[in-house]
């Protein structure tokens, strides 16, 4: 049974003018053409990294298509759009897959990215998937699937658009196909160029306002554990060190572009927080996010106000969240109804000093004599090493009874991992059944089914 979590719920999701005023409106349509998008289309778009995803994300495709298709029935022609997230630097060419056991195996299906933004990396043909997958009969179809979709499309433009059109060929059943788009390309296109052009006008207050939003983030999510929360982006400045919010695609890998350089767009791609800004302000009318990109998206809505103004901030498109979870039918051993093994009960075991002993007790006898003992004397360490002895003496005598404790916990240690296994939601959505997934798209589209235009 798939769950799903959306917010709000569909009957509050709202899209904007997609011919709306403002300081970017003309920049706005220009990017629209450049998509090959309709100006009267009010777009909906979600995005991703390069990948064979699990069903959380697909839950995103399923979202966008089901509001597009009912809000077009309703009278208001809408198209749903997938982003490429191909800016990132993302290891989609493992696939990671549940082995025997069960066991978490990956296959190596694509050269590893090695830093390198997946736009700027060849298409290449797939490996063959491996052939020890757990015994579900889905999961074995998924990666031969995965292998087909991905080597019908070895002749892509990069390695983003072959995993990103593969994607589709694979959700298209049940999503019915949603275009694909370059997310990096924004940059590129009339409101990147904008964008750009007034870093290059002003990169202090671009820098500043950047770093204020990181750091005014972390002190809201601080618990007061004295440990500060990770930036939901690396800070621009460190030190003397200045940076822009873009990465440099080189030979060797992406690399970060400093405050002074000179700057190409064809050659920049956009990090991750300018990547949304682009999308939001220009690309769409409403972008759905999954539950990574829900919360750092509102430390760019921070940076964009803080640095071009409210009013720019309200131009951006809203946001929504979408998300599924979907886990493979991995059968694996119930707990025991006794109280499990431990570490710390091996531990007790081990320094037991009455560990099957058939005479009377002796443990707080000889910790007795420890304590009464004067610190660093030899009546101490004489006491320590009687009880040492008594220990060593009940590890030999109670060995059978080590043994099984140790049996227990690492038979224990197996379930958990199988748990663990069974528990995850992150397998590639392929690998599902068909009915299970087609169960997904028509729970997510009888959620829109009642949404007005």
């Amino acid at each position: 049974m798939a769950e799903t979590t959306i917010q709000p719920e569909p009957g509050h999701w709202t899209t904007v003018d997609p011919d709306r005023t403002g300081m970017f409106a003309s920049a706005r349509r220009a990017t629209r053409e450049t998509m090959n998008l309709a100006s009267n289309l009010t777009v909906v778009a979600t995005g991703h990294q390069a990948a064979i995803w699990h069903p959380g994300i697909l839950a995103k495709d399923l979202a966008i298509t089901a509001l597009a298709a009912h809000g077009t029935a309703s009278g208001r022609a809408m198209q749903a759009i997938h982003f490429i997230a191909d800016h990132d630097a993302n290891d989609g060419g493992l696939i990671p897959y549940p082995g025997p056991g069960p066991s978490r195996a990956s296959w190596r299906m694509l050269p590893v990215s090695e830093g390198t933004a997946t736009r700027d990396l060849p298409a290449a043909p797939p490996s063959s998937p491996p052939t020890d997958a757990i015994g579900i009969a889905a999961v074995s179809e998924g990666m031969a699937a995965i292998h087909a979709a991905v080597s019908a499309h070895a002749d892509a433009a990069n390695l983003a658009l072959q995993l990103g059109l593969a994607t589709d060929t694979l959700a298209s059943p049940f999503t019915g196909g949603v275009p694909r788009r370059s997310m990096s390309r924004l940059l590129e296109a009339p409101i990147g160029l904008e964008l750009v052009d007034r870093m290059l006008q002003d990169p202090e207050a671009c820098i500043t306002a950047h770093d204020e939003a990181v750091e005014a983030d972390r002190r809201t999510r601080a618990d007061g554990s004295g440990r500060w929360p990770r930036g939901a982006a690396r800070p621009l400045r460190r030190g003397s060190t200045e940076e822009l919010p873009l990465w440099r695609a080189t030979e060797h890998g992406r690399r970060p572009v400093l405050r002074g350089e000179r700057i190409d767009p064809a050659s920049c791609r956009p990090r991750a927080l300018l990547a949304t800004a682009l999308a939001r302000l220009g690309g769409c009318d409403l972008f759905v996010h999954g539950l990574g990109g829900s919360h750092y998206d509102p430390t760019m809505e921070d940076w964009i106000g803080r640095w071009l103004g409210p009013e720019v901030a309200a131009e951006l498109a809203p946001v929504t969240m979408a998300t599924a979870t979907l886990r493979l039918p991995i059968e694996v051993e119930s707990p025991p109804e006794t109280p499990p093994a431990t570490p710390e009960g091996l531990h007790r075991l081990l320094s037991d000093p009455d560990l099957d002993r058939n005479a009377a007790p002796r443990r707080e006898q000889l910790l007795a004599s420890i304590e009464v003992a004067a610190r660093r004397s030899l009546d101490r360490r004489s006491a320590f090493d009687a009880l040492r002895r008594e220990i060593d003496l009940a590890r030999t005598r109670g060995r059978d009874t080590i043994d099984r404790y140790r049996g227990r916990l690492a038979a224990e240690g197996e379930r958990r991992r199988g748990l663990e296994i069974a528990s995850d939601r992150t397998w590639a959505f392929p690998m599902h059944r068909s009915e299970d997934l087609r169960s997904l798209a028509a729970k997510i589209d009888r959620s829109f089914s009642g949404r007005s235009a």
